[in-house]
């Protein structure tokens, strides 16, 4: 795969050089969300889920992967908008992958204004012909995340980092302080807000006032921001962690002694099964839902414990103990979501 840098989106190349190099084989582009690679989680997920796609394009057609896969890593929201103009504009590309919920409302300008280019959206929906739009129920894995941290809460009080208070955060928090109530109705849930997705000096800072408040573990869901979750529970031995999108005891194996658990959210699968639709001839515009309660029934879950349970609670690598009855619990919760006895309430999208 290629990073591309502004100044080469910017070189002017005639169009008919690239289509006649993008006929040979299909060609994607990926603009990942703010906050870049090395987040550990959300897009680090997305640009695996790329690169697994575009990995088995590339043995098909006997070419590199960097021939099939550009990708690009704004550092402000508004550079999504010139990206998407700058991607689409080049004809060459035979999907357009945009990472982050931030990148909707620019994307429904440029899917009106190139209504023959394919694009696919995670974590919001745009309704457009050439649009497929991939969102996870976050919720379910936050529930499951927040009954681990009620569970095991010795202080009665739990908290959650979230990099910007936006609808998609909002989902988050609500799971993850219903699901520390169903399994503690006396618990105490606190909450802060980043404010940004690439700063966790600052993640640090809040997660250590929610610790000093009486929080003992603090469930982070703000991209690269929450790695200071981490930092901050590795300076008392009271503290501990809970992370997202992946097992991410694995993806920073430095702070698996206090990472007790982590929400699963497959974003990694949503991009790969959506690529390799291209490759197959059976892209579609539309709404793809994954989760517990979803059309394809996976997606969600949480990673805790040391054994497989089932497709949604599953073993973590963390080394923190984490008693059997507390994943028993997690398994519990789990199939009351797909039995329809639990549901979280009050979500705002």
């Amino acid at each position: 795969m290629k990073r591309l840098a502004v100044v080469l989106l910017l070189m002017v190349i005639p169009l008919a050089a690239f289509a006649a190099y993008s006929a040979d084989h299909p060609k994607i582009g990926l603009i990942l969300a703010t906050g870049g690679l090395g987040d550990k989680s959300f897009n680090d997920q997305a640009f695996k889920g790329a690169n697994d796609a575009c990995g088995k394009i590339a043995a098909q057609y006997d070419v590199a992967i960097e021939d099939v896969l550009d990708y690009v890593e704004p550092t402000a929201i508004a550079e999504y908008a010139g990206f998407q103009l700058q991607f689409a504009d080049t004809g060459i590309y035979d999907l357009i992958v945009c990472i982050g919920f931030d990148q909707a409302a620019p994307l429904e300008v440029t899917a009106a204004d190139y209504p023959d280019q394919k694009f696919a959206l995670v974590d919001m929906v745009v309704v457009a012909d050439n649009v497929a739009s991939l969102v996870v129920n976050d919720w379910e894995s936050a529930f499951l995340c927040g009954v681990v941290a009620g569970s095991l809460t010795k202080t009665g009080t739990v908290g959650f980092e979230g990099g910007k208070d936006e609808p998609l955060i909002q989902r988050f928090l609500a799971g993850y302080t219903q699901g520390a109530q169903w399994a503690n109705p006396d618990v105490n849930v606190i909450h802060r807000f980043v404010g940004d997705w690439a700063n966790p000096t600052l993640g640090a800072e809040l997660a250590r006032e929610m610790y000093n408040a009486g929080a003992d573990h603090v469930y982070g869901a703000a991209g690269k921001s929450h790695l200071g979750v981490f930092t901050a529970a590795e300076e008392n031995d009271a503290w501990f962690a809970l992370g997202t999108d992946v097992d991410q005891a694995g993806t920073v194996p430095e702070s698996a002694d206090v990472i007790v658990a982590s929400g699963l959210k497959r974003v990694d699968l949503e991009v790969e099964l959506n690529i390799l639709s291209i490759l197959d001839d059976t892209w579609a515009a539309g709404i793809y839902s994954y989760g517990m309660v979803s059309e394809f029934g996976v997606g969600t879950g949480v990673a805790v414990g040391t054994v497989d349970i089932n497709d949604y609670v599953t073993a973590s690598v963390s080394t923190v103990p984490v008693p059997c009855e507390v994943v028993l619990k997690c398994v519990e919760a789990a199939n009351g979501f797909l039995d329809g006895t639990i549901e979280v309430t009050g979500l705002v999208f």
